[in-house]
Parts: C-alpha cells; sequence; structure tokens
C-alpha cells in the first residue's frame, strides 16, 4: 500500500492526498489507521477510508494548539458528509509513510516526532463513519491539502494567471516548465527563478527539444530543454542578453512564438504530447482593466493554446509563492516586472494572429527609449486580405490598398523617405511600390501588386507571390529630434512620441474601411533638487556636475538649470549647473544609468561622493506603451528618490568635522590628518612635562 498519493497507478480520482493501495487493488483508498481513533496505533484493528467521488468538503479551519509542549490539532468545518472531519499528515521527504491521522471524533494529537522546522503535508476531508449497517469502511469527500510548519496550518496556495482578450474558443493550459530554484530579495520580491523539465510525460523532454529545434534553436539541451528555451529566448531575464532580442521582450514575437506554435501544432497531433491539461477557460471576454483569472496546476510555466485559432500561443509563468512574506505568505512577481519590457508572471493578453496592420519599433532592444538625436526604426506589417471575401465586384484598377504614416513633431523626417524598404517575406520589393513623403506624411501606395493579379477583374490574390494572410513589411527611419515630448515620473509625465499608421483598403465598390496602429518612441528626463544636508529647507544653486554613461561624457545644451542632450551639430557642455532653486533637469536621454559627479559645490559646503542616477520605464503587458516611470539611485546614500518619486534629492553636507564621512575618501583622509594634529598639539605638553621631570631628576 503507498502512501506518496502517486496518481499514476490507475486508480479513478487523482486528487490532492489519495494513497491507493495498489497490490490490494483497491481504488480510492485514503487512509488505512486505527478503527477508534483513526490514529497511527502499531497494534489493533484497522480500518480503511475511501474517497466517494464528486463528495466534497464545503468549509474548513484549522490550528495547532501547544499546552505544554503537547501540539494538538483543532480542525472545525462540514461537508457532503456531515459535520466530521478526518485528517492525515505526510512528511513529504517520506512519502511512503503517514506521520499521524486522526479525525474530530477521535484521535487530534500530533506525535513528539514532529518539529516546527520541517514543512509537512496535511490533508483534511470530511468524513462519515463506517458502521455495521453500512459497512465498517469509512466514506470521505475528496481531500483538501495544507501544510503544516512552525506549527502553523497553512492552505496550500492556488496559482493562476489573468487574462484580458476575446475569444470563443476554449483556452487550455499546459504547464510546460516547473520552478526549480527561487531567489528572493530583502523585500521578499522575487530576484531569480530557475526552470526544470516536467518529468512526465516521458517524452515531454523530446517534444519540447523538438519545438525549440524548429523554432531555430541548435544545440538545445536535451536533459532540460525547457530551461535552454528560457536562458535563450524567455526573457525572464536572462544573463547575458538573449540573442533573439525580439523573444524576450514578447511572447508573441520571435522565436519564442515559433516555439510556442511548434508545441500548439505537437498537442494538436497528440492531445498527451505535452501530458495532462493544467487548466481550462471555456471562451474569453475580458476587456483591458478587467482580467478573468485562468485557474492552473501548480506555480511553473504554462503554454496557452485557443481551440479557435483566433490568437496566439501564449507562454507565461504563474507568480511565485513566498511562505516568508508576512504571516501567511505572499504570491510575488519580480521585483523589476515590467522594468524596460521585462514580461509579468501571472498575467497575459489574447493577441490575435490576424492583425490586418501592426506596428513596431524594432531598434530598441534595451526598451529603455532612445536619446535625443538618435535614429528610431520603425516597421509596418500588413495582412494580405482575402480578396474573395470583398462584398461586391472590384476590379483591380479600383481596388485600393495604401499605407498613410503621419510622423509627428518630433520626428526628424528629413532621411526618411530614402530610408524606406518593402518586403515580401525576406524578399525586398520596394521599387514595385510608390513612396512620397510631405509634410510629415509618409504614403506607400502600389502594395496591391505584390499580392493582387494585375488587371484582374474581379480582383483575385496572386498566390504565388504572396499567401493570404502573408505579411508585407514596410521598414523606415527616422530622427528623434530635440523637440521630442520627454516623459518622466508621474502620471502627467507620460509623453509617448506616438506615430499612428492608416492602412485603407477596399471592402467593396466604392467603400473603403481604415485599420490603426501605432508605435511609441520615448525619451526621458531625469530631475535633481539639490540641498543642505542638515536643513532641508536650504535649495543649493550654483552647483555644476559632469554627468556620463559607460564612461562616456555626455555634453549638453542649455541653462538656468534646465539642459538638453546635445544632438548632432551642437557643441554643449560638458557641466551642468543647479538652477537658484536647486533643481536640475536633464531632458531627452534613454533610460539608462547616468552618472553625477560634482565638480563645483557652493561656497562652505563639501562636494557630494559621485552618484548614478537610473530611470526605469515599466511597460504594459504588450510591451507597446510606458505605463510607469521611476528612479533609482547608488553610489551614496546622500542621493535618494523623493518621497513622490518625482525628483532625485542630493544632499550636499555643509563645512563641519560632524560632515567629513560624507564626503568620502578625501574627508576621512582630512579627519586622519586633523586628528592627527590634534593629538600631536594635545600630547605636546605632556612630552615637554616628562622632559622637565628628567631634566630635574639629574640634578
Amino acid at each position: 500500500m503507498r502512501e506518496d498519493g502517486d496518481p499514476t497507478y490507475g486508480i479513478r480520482y487523482t486528487g490532492f492526498g489519495l494513497r491507493p493501495a495498489v497490490r490490494l487493488n483497491l481504488d480510492n483508498l485514503l487512509l488505512s489507521a486505527a478503527s477508534g481513533n483513526q490514529g497511527q496505533s502499531a497494534s489493533g484493528d484497522l480500518r480503511l477510508t475511501f474517497v466517494e467521488a464528486g463528495k466534497k468538503l464545503t468549509t474548513w479551519e484549522g490550528s495547532v494548539t501547544d499546552e505544554s509542549g503537547l501540539h494538538t490539532l483543532d480542525l472545525s468545518g462540514s461537508s457532503d458528509l456531515g459535520a466530521n472531519l478526518g485528517w492525515k499528515i505526510v512528511d513529504p521527504g517520506k512519502p511512503t509513510e503517514v506521520v499521524a491521522s486522526g479525525k474530530t471524533n477521535g484521535n487530534m494529537s500530533l506525535p513528539d516526532s514532529m518539529n516546527e522546522t520541517t514543512r509537512y503535508d496535511l490533508y483534511v476531508w470530511g468524513q462519515q463513519d463506517g458502521s455495521a449497517t453500512d459497512g465498517l469502511t469509512n466514506k470521505a469527500t475528496e481531500p483538501v491539502k495544507a501544510t503544516i510548519k512552525g506549527w502553523k496550518v497553512r492552505p496550500v496556495p492556488s496559482y493562476d494567471i489573468s487574462l484580458t482578450g476575446t475569444t470563443t474558443g476554449v483556452l487550455t493550459a499546459y504547464r510546460i516548465g516547473d520552478y526549480a530554484e527561487t531567489v528572493f530579495d530583502h523585500a521578499g520580491e522575487l530576484k531569480s527563478v530557475s526552470l526544470s523539465t516536467p518529468t512526465t510525460p516521458t517524452t515531454l523532454k523530446d517534444t519540447l527539444k523538438n519545438a525549440a529545434i524548429a523554432a531555430g534553436g541548435s544545440n538545445v539541451d536535451t536533459d532540460n530543454p525547457i530551461g535552454w528555451v528560457a536562458a535563450k529566448w524567455l526573457g525572464y531575464p536572462t544573463d547575458p542578453s538573449s540573442d533573439d532580442v525580439t523573444s524576450a521582450f514578447s511572447p508573441y514575437a520571435g522565436r519564442l512564438q515559433l516555439f510556442a506554435q511548434a508545441l500548439r501544432d505537437a498537442v494538436k497531433a497528440d492531445g498527451d504530447a505535452l501530458g495532462e491539461v493544467a487548466g481550462q477557460l471555456n471562451g474569453l471576454a475580458a476587456p483591458v482593466g478587467s482580467p478573468v483569472t485562468l485557474p492552473v496546476s501548480g506555480p511553473g510555466l504554462y503554454l496557452i493554446v485557443d481551440s479557435s485559432g483566433a490568437s496566439l500561443p501564449i507562454i507565461v509563468g504563474t507568480k511565485v509563492f513566498n511562505e516568508a512574506l508576512g504571516d501567511d505568505g505572499g504570491f510575488v512577481d519580480f521585483a523589476d516586472a515590467g522594468v524596460k519590457g521585462k514580461p509579468r508572471l501571472g498575467q497575459a493578453a489574447l493577441k490575435s494572429d490576424f492583425m490586418d496592420v501592426y506596428k513596431r519599433i524594432v531598434n530598441d532592444p534595451g526598451m529603455d527609449g532612445f536619446d535625443v538625436g538618435s535614429e528610431v526604426e520603425y516597421e509596418i506589417a500588413l495582412r494580405v486580405p482575402d480578396l474573395t471575401k470583398l462584398d461586391g465586384v472590384v476590379s483591380f484598377g479600383d481596388y485600393v490598398f495604401e499605407v498613410a504614416d503621419v510622423l509627428p513633431s518630433g520626428l526628424d523626417v528629413t532621411d526618411t523617405l530614402a530610408s524606406v524598404r518593402v518586403f515580401v517575406g525576406d524578399a525586398e520589393r520596394t521599387g514595385d511600390a510608390s513612396v512620397t513623403l510631405q509634410d510629415g506624411r509618409l504614403t506607400v501606395s502600389g502594395l496591391k501588386a505584390l499580392f493582387a493579379v494585375a488587371g484582374s477583374s474581379p480582383v483575385v490574390n496572386d498566390t504565388g507571390v504572396v499567401p493570404v494572410n502573408g505579411v508585407v513589411r514596410i521598414r523606415y527611419a527616422a530622427v528623434l529630434a530635440d523637440t521630442a515630448l520627454v516623459s518622466r515620473p508621474g502620471v502627467d509625465g507620460l509623453k509617448p512620441n506616438a506615430n499612428t499608421v492608416t492602412l485603407t483598403r477596399s471592402k467593396g465598390p466604392a467603400l473603403t474601411e481604415d485599420k490603426t496602429a501605432t508605435a511609441n518612441a520615448y525619451t526621458f528626463t531625469v530631475d535633481v533638487v539639490k540641498l543642505d544636508k542638515d536643513d532641508l529647507s536650504k535649495k543649493l544653486g550654483g552647483v555644476e556636475f559632469e554627468v556620463s554613461r559607460d564612461g562616456a561624457l555626455l555634453k549638453f545644451v542649455g541653462s538656468a538649470g534646465v539642459y538638453r542632450l546635445a544632438v548632432g551639430g551642437e557643441t554643449g557642455s560638458a557641466t551642468v549647473t543647479t538652477k537658484a532653486d536647486g533643481t536640475l533637469s536633464l531632458l531627452g536621454v534613454e533610460a539608462r544609468e547616468l552618472s553625477f559627479k560634482e565638480t563645483v559645490a557652493p561656497s562652505g559646503y563639501f562636494k557630494v561622493s559621485d552618484f548614478g542616477v537610473d530611470v526605469r520605464p515599466e511597460w504594459d503587458a504588450d510591451a507597446t506603451q510606458v505605463t510607469k516611470v521611476t528612479y533609482a539611485t547608488s553610489g551614496t546614500n546622500l542621493a535618494y528618490v523623493s518621497q513622490n518619486g518625482k525628483q532625485v534629492m542630493v544632499l550636499d553636507p555643509a563645512w563641519s568635522l560632524a560632515n567629513l564621512p560624507y564626503t568620502g575618501g578625501i574627508g576621512i583622509l582630512v579627519l586622519l590628518i586633523v586628528g592627527g594634529l590634534i593629538l600631536a598639539f594635545a600630547i605636546r605638553p605632556y612630552i615637554l612635562s616628562k622632559r622637565a621631570e628628567r631634566d630635574a631628576n639629574l640634578v
């Protein structure tokens, strides 16, 4: 008789805590225990407890009491079988043994062999005791699982994934990765997590490996293919950076999406290829802001497949449960989830595989925006329509399929026209399109010749060139101008340089429709305020800094505490100066760490030690729009983020011995020199006194 709850032995019910007696071929056996109090007595008669399929434990609560070192389990609740409850405790390290068992109308004592450091599995069920009339075996509801550690009873957390979007299909989740090792930071947030490949089904490793190879992977780890995928494409995070930056920041693109599609196809061909279904939703109607949860079987990485085919397969991990968080533990995400596009755990949005027009920025792999003066490269993806679905007869000559892209004033389009390229698949077809640029409006026409038969009436697809639902891509570049909108912390500080493309296409004779898509380019501001360390009401103007990034000195243009990063053709200054009110704003910088070196301090003040300021944008689930900007500081505790998060407070210590330690190594050196001089002057009278005493003794 097994005691480990292994659900793979042909039993009919596989819920938490079943202990099937395989050798006796007794299905749904939950417990064998002493017939009297249901304890684990070494002698006496035994009584068996079986699960009644469909019977549920509706409510329950539990705790452990300690009276002079004797521990007792307290349980109460109700079920389909009445108010009596049964229970048992198993040590996960010894899954074939029951540590203790009992029932609310019998044994409730915990053995002395239990300790407060081990996490025990507690199984609780509603119970109806057997009788000579109804049969001597006990009946039990389906058990629920909890844990006991430190003499506290804790329910096992329920895992789920929050979804937004719309589909009429069935969303099915498969667990493709287990969380192996988790590391939390000092605040309890997730710092890192490693992934291991589940052991069941036995063919899963091969399925995952083959899907990774189909997605373009090579030298895939045979023993842990999902760990290999995570390290290369998942972006949760990768160190060093992923070799596929598109995948690292979006589950809907790049090799990660190809991997997901290969797994989707595998499970279509063989429903058991990815193991048991780990969760399902029958349809979804969840707008942004009102997500619906998909319950899943436990912590780990999941593939979610839409049976309708209307949305792309999604790969997403659950949040991680940190039992050390608070009294009862809690679910946590990465501390920097959403920062610079880093995916969030436990949430995803359905994304259609049949978007008519899509636009993205392709040269911002770090999701940290741009310096002003930098080139921004855009890609517009157009889905080739099925021309047989036009509402009426439209000839090739009358058929409309044009793109108009209005570039905002924050983009310099001087060289944009020359940068336009048109692709069908990997083949460039720019010469087949007509491109114009006037008053910031980029128009691309003639695209119908890429997928429709010239002269046809009614117009028909030329599937030999590009198939229906194939993709035509347009790429072009513009420069983020010095007039670009800048973003900073605060809801009112988020100002994207939004660029919207409009696809105009025929629906029928003399009837057109517009489809739009938007891409957002960001540049950021760092706001600093200089104050007296000992009197924060004193604002310190005239403080000069040098600002660098990655060891390279940056140059700025401006004055009176407001500066913008110098662009091509501008000389700029290597120093920036705070305004009379102590403020300093640096505009038009990429969201990366800036290093500050104070070169001139106000009269009567020490210079503060060098410090860093990192700008951290947080993106939405689709990594298309920034939802929040924060600052983070490093280098000295005299530079910190203000309470409202909108400024970096930098404190200069006034001249005094008490403030010398705040000035870094130079201050300590000065302190040692001054202290040495004081000591020398202090002991001089003593030395002179001793010398006089010696001379007197010689007389």
